[in-house]
């Protein structure tokens, strides 16, 4: 993924700040604060790191052998993560995202999704995926607005399941 641009929002991948050690360290003290519990409540169990001097680390090095992974900046001040991954056994690209909390209500998830799918509008064709848990409906009306389609045949307990096609791409509906 390359970096793009909203009005508010900088989203760039995390891969030249984990590369710098210096660069790595301040990240790894801002992930503490980002990933708090509130933060996580919605995303699958055991998504957030371990306790212990290695936590972040182990965290990091997780997340960096199974997704895409970008930082969301407001101002040079990091408010999120941006997730591009294909969950094991599955060829498809799912997207997650999350917010740090003193950020949510602020329209910046709405901004960042609007954002990606305007950026994807410009590469090849492809479709992404979103899971949202049904407690979060939240969530859900941000994929909606930026022009994801609920697919109702794909039952998961608690899970609503989204999908979104750029226009390049020929499989637009789910």
């Amino acid at each position: 993924m390359t970096a793009f641009t909203t009005a508010r929002l900088t989203i760039f991948p995390w891969e030249p700040v984990l590369d710098d050690a210096e660069a790595r360290h301040l990240l790894e003290t801002r992930l503490h604060t980002l990933l708090t519990p509130a933060v996580l409540e919605h995303l699958p169990p055991g998504f957030g790191p371990e306790t212990g001097p290695q936590g972040m680390t182990n965290w990091i090095s997780t997340r960096r052998e199974k997704a895409q992974v970008s930082l969301i900046n407001r101002d040079s001040d990091l408010i999120g993560l941006l997730f591009l991954f294909s969950p094991e056994g599955d060829n498809q690209c799912h997207l997650g995202y999350l917010l740090r909390a003193d950020s949510w209500g602020q329209g910046y998830a709405s901004e960042l999704v609007q954002g990606l799918t305007t950026h994807l509008q410009h590469g090849p064709p492809q479709s992404l995926h979103a899971g949202v848990a049904t407690d979060n409906p939240a969530s859900a009306r941000v994929l909606l607005k930026a022009g994801f389609k609920e697919d109702t045949s794909v039952a998961k307990d608690g899970i609503r399941s989204f999908r979104y096609a750029t226009n390049n791409d020929a499989r637009s509906e789910p």
